[in-house]
């Protein structure tokens, strides 16, 4: 899936051979199929945190502008970026929706 296709409804979790330690309040991922580290900022780190395989972008980024009293708006257009750069690097897997 391209990261064109992360939308607001779209689930998304970890990729199994990614490794994730928090430290704090930020995150550093390793991406064993590529023998990668990413360090997250401490936003991004919130996000990937969220990403369980069921709760869908949307619905991540009413927790966390709930969480961080951000206007749901803004924290929306931020959490699928963020999102999509995840799938951007491999790092993520889009949950197929179930079927109706």
């Amino acid at each position: 899936m391209t990261s064109d296709s992360i939308e607001p409804h779209t689930v998304v979790g970890p990729s199994a051979h990614v490794h994730a330690e928090f430290l704090d309040d930020q995150a550093v991922l390793y991406d064993v199929s590529n023998a990668r580290p990413v360090l997250l900022n401490v936003s991004a780190s919130a996000v990937w945190a969220a990403l369980d395989g069921t709760t869908s972008v949307e619905h991540i980024a009413a927790l966390l502008a709930t969480r961080f009293g951000a206007d749901p708006d803004t924290v929306l257009r931020d959490v699928t970026a963020a999102v999509r750069s995840f799938d951007e690097l491999g790092l993520v897997i889009v949950v197929p929706p179930a079927p109706a």
